[in-house]
């Protein structure tokens, strides 16, 4: 195998995170969660997925009432 970039679909990326696919458009159209343009589509790197759900459970951890 390669080291290649793995691309997923708007509808990819909603489906794991499960929500709607508007979510995702929302989200990459306020500059929230970062996508690669390809002529009509767009595509996120599978990497950048995997950061936004990290830094969202950082966020969520760092937020929560201690002992709670």
């Amino acid at each position: 195998m390669t080291n290649e970039p793995k691309l997923l679909t708007i509808n990819e990326v909603a489906r794991i995170l499960r929500v709607h696919r508007a979510t995702i458009s929302r989200l990459i159209n306020s500059g929230a969660f970062p996508c690669i343009a390809v002529g009509s589509r767009r595509l996120v790197l599978e990497k950048d997925l995997l950061s936004f759900i990290e830094n969202r459970r950082r966020s969520l951890a760092a937020n929560s009432p201690k002992g709670a």
